[in-house]
């Protein structure tokens, strides 16, 4: 780790232009409601015995602490809200959502923000002790930048007995080094949300979902797309930890839940010699307060005689982990309980 802790911060604009439009009658296209999320888990590996082992890209070892994460959401011009949600509250939920990444540290460049200016407000009336008001200009410098432009749509499709209401939440991303100005990562996460309406064929809507709660169904759009960036960014920013203890199936290593771990999760163990960094294992991680353990799952099966006899000398010597350069890191990053609870289509 770096000896002048520097932070990260990726600053996030988002930017929302909201439109309608709709599908020729009878449309038969099959709507992706759910997202597709780059990870693994523990079902992937339950055949169990040994199999090829490979480390995640982009993955670092300065990186394997917290990142400090900033969030700013603004409008597009001709902004046009649905179900009467105006961008300050979509832009103060995204912001509350991201918060719940243990992988980042959010600061606040939103609400809290207000609440700041507010709070200064108020001691600038001297009726608080002036040893410790608060002092301006503290903030944290960003390495990185994380910028995007939202766009959203509704979109209906004629299914017949009833129409499909497609709520489409669309993020158009970078993220840029402050430093060199150069473009690490490009991409696009796109969320939807259904909801069902029943029209007569005069376009009277008689029944199913009342368009009046049509700001639930853009929240939940929304969450779906935030799901999508959450896990890209996982991968191309994974935690880790230095692998503190290996006995038997079981590890250790020095950090945890909060250092940047979300809940259970795999993990590819390897073990730095003379700066070549070989996979060794795939382990389970189940991350405690400032440290994690875990279990291996499946040793890596490459016929690599330096391989091999590393993870031999592994199984035989519980003290080999301390003695030698061991880390475990993240592959792909779960999202939190409460997305999957909460947000529901």
């Amino acid at each position: 780790m770096m000896t002048n802790k520097k932070n990260t911060i990726f600053y996030s604009s988002l930017f929302l232009l909201l439109s309608a439009c709709s599908a020729p009658p009878n449309s038969s296209n099959r709507i992706q409601i759910n997202p597709n999320l780059t990870t693994q888990s523990k079902a992937d590996y339950l055949d169990g015995g040994t199999r090829q082992v490979s480390l995640p890209l982009n993955y670092n070892q300065k990186n394997y602490k917290r990142l400090v994460l900033a969030a700013n959401f603004f409008a597009n011009k001709g902004y046009q809200s649905y179900g009467n949600t105006p961008i300050e509250t979509l832009s103060t939920m995204l912001e509350t959502e991201l918060s719940k990444l243990k992988r980042f540290t959010l600061v606040s460049r939103h609400l809290g923000q207000k609440g700041k200016l507010a709070e200064q407000k108020f001691q600038d009336t001297r009726v608080t002790n002036t040893r410790d008001t608060m002092h301006l200009g503290k903030e944290l410098n960003a390495n990185y930048a994380l910028s995007g432009g939202i766009s959203a749509v509704k979109e209906e499709y004629d299914r017949g007995s009833k129409n499909q209401l497609i709520y489409i939440i669309r993020v158009d991303y970078q993220i840029t080094n402050l430093e060199t100005d150069e473009i690490i990562e490009a991409d696009m996460a796109e969320g939807r949300a259904v909801r069902s309406i029943f029209r007569l064929p005069s376009g009277k809507i008689i029944g199913g979902f009342s368009q009046k709660d049509e700001s639930e169904a853009t929240k939940q759009a929304a969450i779906n797309a935030l799901k999508v960036i959450a896990n890209k960014l996982g991968n191309k920013l994974p935690i880790g930890c230095q692998v503190t203890g290996i006995r038997g199936s079981r590890f250790g290593c020095d950090k945890g839940y909060e250092e940047g771990f979300m809940g259970k999760q795999m993990v590819a163990i390897y073990i730095d010699d003379a700066g070549i960094d070989l996979p060794i294992a795939v382990a389970e991680a189940s991350p405690g307060a400032h440290k994690t353990s875990g279990k291996i799952i499946v040793w890596n099966n490459d016929q690599d005689e330096y391989i091999q006899d590393t993870i031999r000398q592994i199984k035989e010597n519980p003290r080999f982990a301390r003695q030698h350069d061991i880390y475990a890191v993240s592959l792909g990053m779960p999202t939190p309980p409460e997305w999957d609870n909460n947000y529901n289509n």
